[in-house]
């Protein structure tokens, strides 16, 4: 007879495999992973084409998490390079350090823009002074942060591409994705490299040598080693309830094939608002706050050529609303082992929405308007394009549109409701994090699942105290 606790995952990106992994040491579950697509990883997969190794946009894994590194290098070993980082910041047709450096700031910009920058600051710094009230949006907390004259030039174009009108984000936002404490700190930590806060820039990060997806995939191949069945290409299709608690699962198998599962513990890590499709009972309240609940698509789009590398970094942004895109960056730069010698592989990608007329423009369509604008930065020629092309996701990215957090709660006190089921990870929680952060928060989860705390209190703790301190460190 088997007695074994059955935990269902719901997605297999890096916070599904993490949770499953862990719990997988532990001879006294079972655990059944569940993903639509027909591999593992999320957007941290790579694929092949034509010869080449490419993620789904770059990628790094840098961390500050105590024991995390140790266990992804001892999973990783000799794959695990250690890469220099450096990325770039495109400005008025020159190319800067990221974060800024205050040298740059100085000799690169006109005199007047030096000037005109560092007035700004000292408005809103007088102001601070004054007032100290907490900051209402997101542009008023990069203003507070960094000047008006900094905000209109970088942060509000890169807010408006990314997510949106920044007068209707939520300031967490910023305190999440701007690690920066403000101008202050850069010009303290940027005078000179070495004085660089690594909570501020990661000077160095890892990368696997054949691709960002040899991580999920590793971790697939050891929790699979140690028992745990995937089931890929698996649409799950309802979360049943018993006596208020999820007891089982029903799912569509890869072969259309409609099948149930009991289960003790479910760890969500697919986008939080899916849970009204899942659960058709839930309260009309609840129901609203995942009608709230909204993400950003992303588009990959990437230029396959034969030339050297073409770009001054790993990465560059572009804030300048002239570009559709917010970044572009190169394979090779992360690696070497990615592209056959002499190539080289552009990755341009950027956010969108459902209504927006690139989510819906064909590859050649999309390539030309990208073609035309990446034309003046004179990074290659058309005769040096083998193929280039898309890749679309849909709901990858959270908007924390002012009064998210009231809803994301709401949806969140199911926790507390049902007893077993943990949302988790940047889809499945809502929550704006990395792959390390992802990494985290699925041991952590395990780790409640094997200490047999029914959520409660314990959970909400560990979301209070440790995953809502998360900060991206670019």
């Amino acid at each position: 007879m088997n007695n074994k606790k059955r935990v269902v995952v719901l997605g297999a990106g890096i916070t599904g495999l993490s949770a499953a992994y862990r719990l997988s040491k532990n001879p006294e579950f079972e655990v059944h992973v569940f993903e639509k697509e027909p591999e593992v990883g999320g957007l941290c997969r790579s694929f092949r084409e034509g010869g080449f190794i490419l993620d789904y946009g770059p990628h790094k894994f840098y961390t500050l998490i105590d024991g995390v590194l140790d266990e992804m290098c001892q999973m990783m070993g000799s794959d695990f390079l250690t890469r220099d980082k450096s990325q770039n910041l495109f400005l008025k047709g020159k190319y800067f350090d990221f974060p800024l450096k205050i040298s740059e700031m100085m000799t690169k910009f006109p005199p007047h823009k030096s000037a005109e920058i560092l007035a700004s600051f000292g408005v809103s710094a007088l102001k601070n002074i004054k007032d100290k009230s907490e900051p209402k949006s997101y542009e008023d907390f990069i203003i507070q942060k960094f000047g008006k004259s900094l905000y209109n030039q970088i942060f509000e174009p890169m807010a408006n591409k990314m997510f949106g009108n920044p007068r209707q984000l939520d300031p967490q936002l910023a305190k999440v994705r701007i690690s920066s404490p403000g101008l202050v700190s850069v010009i303290k930590q940027l005078l000179s490299r070495k004085n660089i806060d690594k909570t501020i820039s990661a000077p160095t990060f890892h990368y696997p040598k054949y691709g960002f997806g040899m991580i999920p995939e590793r971790i697939r191949e050891k929790s699979e080693a140690n028992g745990v069945k995937f089931h890929l290409g698996a649409k799950v299709k309802e979360l049943k309830l018993n006596q208020g608690t999820i007891s089982g699962i029903a799912f569509e198998d890869k072969n259309g094939n409609l099948e149930n599962l009991s289960c003790d513990d479910v760890v969500y890590t697919i986008p939080m608002q899916a849970i009204a499709d899942l659960i058709p009972s839930l309260s009309t309240e609840i129901k609203q706050a995942c009608r709230f609940v909204s993400f950003r698509h992303t588009i990959v789009y990437y230029y396959l050529l034969k030339s050297q590398p073409v770009l001054p970094a790993m990465w560059v942004f572009y804030p300048e609303s002239r570009f559709r895109f917010g970044r572009l960056s190169e394979m090779t730069k992360f690696s070497p082992y990615t592209a056959p010698l002499g190539h080289t592989a552009l990755m341009v990608d950027f956010t969108c929405d459902d209504l927006d007329p690139t989510w819906s423009m064909d590859d050649t369509q999309l390539g030309e308007l990208l073609l035309a604008q990446l034309k003046p930065l004179k990074l290659f020629g058309r005769d040096q394009v083998i193929k280039s092309f898309s890749k679309r996701f849909r709901n990858f990215y959270p908007v924390y549109k002012i009064g998210y957090q009231e809803r994301v709660e709401k949806i969140r006190s199911l926790e507390r409701e049902m007893h077993n089921i943990y949302f988790a990870g940047r889809l499945g929680d809502f929550n704006y994090n990395n792959s390390d952060q992802c990494f985290d928060m699925g041991y952590k989860d395990a780790e409640h699942i094997e200490q047999g705390n029914r959520l409660q209190e314990s959970w909400q703790q560990t979301r209070r105290n440790r995953f809502e301190k998360y900060r991206i460190v670019d």
